[in-house]
């Protein structure tokens, strides 16, 4: 596979992953039964992920070195959330490892746009 299909797949993935991240969080905090606070904590962890959909769409390797960081959140969240309440353990844990996966498909874009910087 040459290296302009694996960042174009890298692209994709990343798009994918954070919709699904998106939904994910959402359908977690609907399902729990949903308060202002739910909807203030969505607000907050995606605002900078719809934010950035742009400039990754455009493939600016900035972006992409600072969602590392935006992603934290979320795993700070899912961490908390499947340690202290067994009753979200298992949406908390999904949350988590798209969170991990949107972490790890952001480096795999980096590490394959590394030369052409």
């Amino acid at each position: 596979m040459s290296n302009e299909a694996l960042i174009a797949r890298a692209r994709l993935a990343v798009v994918s992953t954070i919709a699904l991240l998106i939904a994910a969080l959402i359908l977690w905090r609907v399902r729990t039964g949903f308060s202002i606070g739910d909807a203030v904590l969505i607000v907050v962890l995606t605002l900078p992920l719809l934010i950035a959909l742009p400039r990754l769409l455009a493939g600016h390797r900035r972006t992409y070195a600072w969602m590392t960081l935006a992603v934290t959140p979320f795993l700070v969240v899912a961490i908390t959330e499947a340690v202290a309440s067994p009753a979200t353990r298992v949406w908390a844990s999904l949350c988590l490892v798209v969170a991990f996966l949107l972490f790890v498909l952001l480096i795999v874009y980096l590490r394959a746009t590394r030369r052409q910087a």
